[in-house]
């Protein structure tokens, strides 16, 4: 049997199992698109509202605003890197 037709058996064998266990990282290494989120609707209805307070405040208001924000919300984005996945991976225990 010629090596190379075994090495594209094992590497065919190995994409369908990650095509399986982690379908976005598949399509990544394929070369296809990824999903694209949707959160560019949330940014186009919350910019026009962090915007207005920027130009009708002082600027030390609108900076000390922006920091207690940041320190505020650290936790939840924390909490949002630390989030492995959208739905746990079958056959994992």
């Amino acid at each position: 049997m010629d090596p190379a037709n075994e090495m594209d058996a094992v590497l065919r064998s190995l994409a369908a199992d990650l095509e399986r266990d982690d379908p976005a990282l598949a399509a990544l290494l394929a070369g296809r698109p990824a999903r694209h989120h949707r959160y560019w609707i949330a940014v186009l209805l919350l910019a026009p509202a962090l915007l207005v307070p920027v130009f009708l405040l002082p600027p030390r208001v609108v900076f000390g605003l922006a920091a207690m924000l940041l320190i505020l919300a650290s936790p939840g984005f924390v909490c949002w890197l630390c989030a492995v996945t959208d739905r746990p991976a079958a056959g994992r225990a």
